[in-house]
């Protein structure tokens, strides 16, 4: 079931659009929100991509020591800082 979402634009745009009747709107939004939610997607797993990658070299490089779990050296970052 589909449901309703109101926009609000300013006078001007409204005037704007009224002229170009013959363009459905709706369907031009709905496509623009579509659009900027897959963009979204695909940037976020840009994002990801990159972070697993940096914690690969990381790894490879031997940052961390083998000895000390994730938490404790979390800690030892955290106190450093203060």
């Amino acid at each position: 079931m589909d449901e309703i979402i109101s926009l609000r634009v300013k006078k001007q745009l409204k005037e704007r659009m009224r002229a170009h009747d013959e363009i459905n709107w709706s369907a031009v939004l709905r496509k623009a929100i579509i659009e900027n939610l897959e963009n979204r997607k695909k940037v976020n797993l840009e994002k990801r991509k990159k972070v697993f990658a940096m914690m690969d070299k990381l790894r490879k490089e031997k940052a961390f020591d083998g000895d000390r779990n994730s938490t404790e050296i979390i800690r030892e970052w955290r106190n450093k800082r203060h």
